[in-house]
């Protein structure tokens, strides 16, 4: 017999087990409870009788409390025919105790003729004296049907203790003796497996000794285990190989999640900003309006067009930001004089750029060969940054200085500003998607320095910086490209 039979042998006999010991606790609850009907129909039983002999001399006969006390005798062998199953039965009339639901059956029947007295009585239909007779003959039949019903019913259920919990007391004995000896085979089984397995010192092929020691499921498991062990040596190499380029693909994936999220997050929020204050203030211009304000109304006008330009430069971020995962890998020659011109060019739009020093040193013995919307974002965005933060307070007028040179392998290109800096403890925030670290000098999208970062680790390149209160400095360097 294999495992799997054993196993499942156990199970059966265990929920055999189970089974006819939860069955042997029901019928002797059943066998308690038509002790306690019956005792509750000698109860009230007496309650009848009483309230019966009352009546003798007295005049005031109430009809609803003997009706009450009938009712209440008749509610028990009634309650006891909806206890009894066909179990019950079988077992009462194999050992001649079925009288009992005979008397189940007669009491209730001498309970109806005891309500219709009543109804008689109450009708007129019937004289007070020979009322109190047959209700009395009626209290002394219900105390008789209890006495006789007690017999049978004590008789089947210490014929159930006496059966059934023997046969419990057997099937649990050898149950635990029959698991044991099943365990022990089991056991044994896996043993001499774990010993073939062990044993180094054998000649005979480890499949010639499975074949021969070892049968059933263990036999197929140890077949597949081994087959399954000579497959995996054998692919050893390449599952390293597929578990490194995994791991790869996971802390990417995790990472591609982490900034997906961080930027549906601040995109949102960001966006919401800005049509929550419109919103705003478009109510106030409307309440302006209404009462005539026209100053108060041109001036939250203003503000409105504050707010779409907030709004819209944020969007330009957020276009820029995706340009850059979908910009299409094009190299050509670049000419980067006229790339910073169309980028100064650009940017007196939006700042005055009379207040600053752009100095520009392009250090190249062959025209740069890349991506020319690339390179001009990353530039843009640098230098845009070099204006907005700029620093006032010192002596010195605002500086950007571009300086672009040639290597051997690859192109350097460095932005410098004497601004305020970067806060020391926001270093590793710098290429983070929605990073403002000067919120109060300029509000900004937040998107630049990571916009700069995705196009950078597109032309695999790195990027670094230094940053103090003295200024700022990005350097980049860029590969070349192979035409």
């Amino acid at each position: 017999m294999n495992i799997s039979s054993k196993l499942m042998l156990i199970v059966l006999l265990t929920v055999f087990e189970i089974t006819l010991t939860l069955w042997s606790v029901f019928e002797i609850s059943n066998g308690v409870k038509f002790h306690e009907l019956n005792l509750n129909h000698f109860k009230y039983s007496s309650q009848l009788m009483n309230k019966v002999s009352s009546l003798d001399g007295n005049s005031n006969v109430k009809v609803d409390n003997l009706r009450a006390v009938v009712l209440n005798i008749r509610q028990q062998p009634i309650d006891c025919m909806d206890t009894i199953n066909v179990v019950n039965k079988f077992i009462m009339e194999a050992i001649d105790t079925d009288s009992a639901i005979a008397l189940c059956i007669q009491d209730i029947k001498d309970a109806d003729h005891a309500l219709s007295l009543i109804d008689d009585f109450e009708n007129g239909s019937l004289d007070k004296e020979i009322f109190i007779s047959k209700l009395k003959a009626s209290a002394v039949t219900f105390n008789q049907t209890s006495i006789l019903f007690e017999e049978p019913v004590s008789k089947t259920l210490s014929f159930i203790m006496k059966f059934m919990i023997p046969i419990v007391v057997f099937i649990s004995i050898f149950n635990i003796v029959f698991i044991s000896y099943m365990s022990n085979t089991i056991t044994s089984s896996i043993r001499q497996a774990i010993e073939l397995l062990n044993n180094k010192k054998k000649k005979v092929s480890l499949s010639d000794d499975i074949s021969k020691n070892v049968s059933g499921e263990l036999k197929i498991l140890l077949q597949a285990a081994q087959k399954r062990i000579e497959n995996d040596l054998l692919m050893k190499e390449i599952n390293q190989k597929l578990e490194t380029l995994v791991e790869q693909r996971t802390r990417s994936l995790t990472r591609a999640n982490q900034e997906l999220s961080q930027f549906a997050y601040r995109t949102s929020h960001d966006l919401k900003a800005p049509l929550s204050a419109t919103k705003m203030l478009a109510r106030f211009i409307i309440e302006d309006i209404n009462a005539g304000q026209l100053d108060n109304a041109i001036k939250d006008t203003q503000h409105v067009h504050d707010q779409m330009e907030k709004l819209e430069e944020l969007v330009m971020g957020i276009l820029s930001l995706t340009e850059a995962d979908s910009t299409e890998n094009i190299n050509s020659s670049i000419n980067l004089d006229m790339v910073l011109d169309d980028i100064q060019q650009r940017l007196s739009g939006m700042m005055n750029l009379s207040d600053y020093t752009m100095e520009r040193h392009i250090n190249l013995d062959h025209a740069l060969v890349n991506n020319q919307t690339r390179i001009t974002q990353i530039l843009e965005n640098l230098i845009s940054n070099a204006l907005k933060y700029k620093d006032n307070s010192k002596p010195d007028v605002p500086f950007v200085r571009i300086t672009i040179s040639e290597l051997v392998e690859s192109y350097q290109l460095d932005i410098e500003d004497n601004g305020i800096g970067i806060p020391v403890d926001r270093h590793d925030e710098v290429f983070g998607m929605f990073k403002r670290f000067h919120p109060k000098i300029s509000f900004g999208s937040g998107l630049g320095l990571a916009i700069v970062k995705k196009h950078v680790d597109y032309l695999k390149g790195t990027i670094s910086m230094e940053t103090s209160d003295q200024g700022t400095k990005f350097s980049i360097n860029i590969p070349k490209v192979i035409v």
